[in-house]
């Protein structure tokens, strides 16, 4: 059963729901703890959980950086650059910073 542990945040991840009640069980006998449930967020981390999958993204974090750039009102768009633009090597031979 992994366990992620930040300082003092836990998160256990289990297949079954009685390995959970277990886990804790061993762990509580050790420590004092606080079950918060399931988790929203962690670390800046979003988790979203639906019937089939989890989910875990930083929108909010992708948007504070956004704003503090002054890049909050740029126009998003899925993909940078055109797949069918051709890829050539630097004419120039520089190599950037």
């Amino acid at each position: 059963m992994p366990v992620t542990i930040w300082v003092d945040d836990l998160l256990l991840f289990v297949t079954l729901d009685a390995l959970i009640e277990k886990m804790k069980a061993n762990i509580n006998a050790e420590w004092e703890t606080t079950d918060l449930g399931k988790p929203s967020k962690i670390i800046g981390i979003e988790i979203t959980r639906t019937a089939n999958s989890i989910s875990i993204g930083q929108r909010q974090y992708v948007e504070t950086i956004l704003k503090r750039e002054g890049m909050d009102y740029a126009n998003p768009v899925m993909m940078l650059l055109d797949p069918g633009t051709p890829i050539q090597l630097n004419p120039d031979g520089n190599k950037g910073n």
